[in-house]
């Protein structure tokens, strides 16, 4: 509940991610009573994960860090058996302050699977720039963790970023988990969208930022072990949205986790009217994978990938045409040479709308012969989406 004192940590659970539910804990008193869903009083940007860890016992099944009074700058660690019930790590904080500006937001962890170890990515303050950023660092206990890394941007080459991303949400894709979604809260300050009048006519006594401030949710993408964002996509990913509500300070900030919530869906949460009476969140869908796609106008169009290889047998892609579009893929040599029976002309249109699509050609869709040797592949799109694509 950030922007209203004194930041209690609440909970609410759900069987299928849709349909929520806020149980009476009776464990924190508010407002002079214990009838509500808070777990922690105070404990600002506390933010908890499921540990994955093989072997992790039962008492620690759920971790989370935050900053509490006695360690108001540094991270604090905590465990739990059932994300309600929590115990302090220890006194002494396990992630101590070491960037200018550190952990002042959300600051989250997870167990990376990948890289076989916990992961950090915390917030930090570019100095010179002073602009809002991410620092990133490792540990395999949970408790010792390495020196934080400022992470690079592919639109700067460098660790300063274009813009303020006051929270990272940097996590595992479920369907990859090589590859690290970012959905940051994008910051834009003394850039009004309102009135005075209008503003304070939604929020009338703002505790944290300005009226004079707008934000929305941006995609990045980082792979496992590296200290780069992807920052491709500058247009926004979560617009703010009709509504004065939506248009005030820090407000429209993704929360953490992209999660599937039916057999072609997606779903991730945004927060809303941050510093307002109607503070919510909001759940918005996508088609799983559904992040970018790779689109063609009815024209058509083209795209041919950089060498690589690969493992596996067979070709499988999430896709989308028209009834009047359609698709073809070409394998070719690392020279850009078709591959004989893997051409153009040798691969019967695809049409359709799937997420499991195992290509074929006329002589099938083995290619294992192929593996491990460096190839290109080549796309011809016309009115069409490519969303991903894995060998297996």
């Amino acid at each position: 509940l950030m922007g209203k004192r004194p930041h209690p940590t609440c909970y609410a659970e759900s069987e299928d991610g849709i349909y929520w539910t806020k149980p009476d804990l009776g464990l924190v008193e508010l407002n002079g009573s214990t009838k509500n869903n808070a777990i922690l009083r105070h404990n600002g940007q506390f933010c908890a994960f499921v540990d994955t860890r093989p072997g992790v016992p039962e008492a620690e099944r759920y971790k989370a860090n935050g900053r509490d009074q006695q360690q108001p700058s540094s991270l604090v660690g905590y465990t739990s058996a059932d994300g309600i019930h929590w115990t302090k790590l220890r006194d002494e904080p396990i992630v101590p302050v070491a960037l200018e500006n550190n952990f002042d937001s959300q600051n989250v962890m997870f167990w990376s699977e990948v890289e076989g170890c916990y992961v950090l990515y915390a917030r930090h303050m570019v100095s010179d720039a002073r602009i809002r950023s991410t620092a990133r660092a490792t540990s395999t206990d949970f408790i010792n963790w390495t020196e934080q890394t400022p992470m690079t941007f592919s639109d700067t080459g460098s660790t300063t970023p274009s813009q303020h991303l006051y929270t990272n949400q940097t996590h595992p894709y479920f369907r990859a988990p090589h590859i690290y979604i970012s959905l940051p809260g994008r910051i834009h300050f003394d850039r009004p969208a309102l009135t005075e009048a209008q503003a304070v006519e939604v929020c009338p006594d703002p505790v944290s930022g300005g009226r004079t401030d707008i934000s929305d949710g941006v995609l990045l993408t980082t792979r496992a072990g590296t200290t780069r964002y992807d920052f491709t996509f500058k247009e926004s990913f979560v617009r703010p949205g009709i509504g004065y509500n939506n248009w005030t300070s820090r407000t429209n900030y993704p929360a953490l986790g992209v999660v599937q919530t039916g057999p072609t869906e997606m779903s991730l949460y945004v927060q809303r009217d941050y510093d307002q009476q109607t503070a919510h969140l909001d759940r918005m869908t996508l088609r799983i994978d559904g992040f970018a796609s790779v689109n063609a106008p009815y024209t058509g169009g083209e795209m041919v990938t950089k060498p690589f290889t690969f493992s596996g047998k067979v070709l499988e892609i999430n896709y989308s045409t028209s009834a009047a579009g359609s698709l073809r893929i070409e394998v070719q040599e690392a020279s850009g040479v078709p591959v004989q029976g893997y051409a153009l002309g040798e691969c019967p249109e695809i049409i359709g709308d799937e997420l499991e699509r195992i290509v074929c050609w006329e002589r099938g869709s083995d290619i294992s012969k192929l593996a491990g040797t460096p190839i290109r592949l080549r796309f011809a799109l016309k009115d069409a989406d490519l969303f991903s694509l894995r060998f297996r």
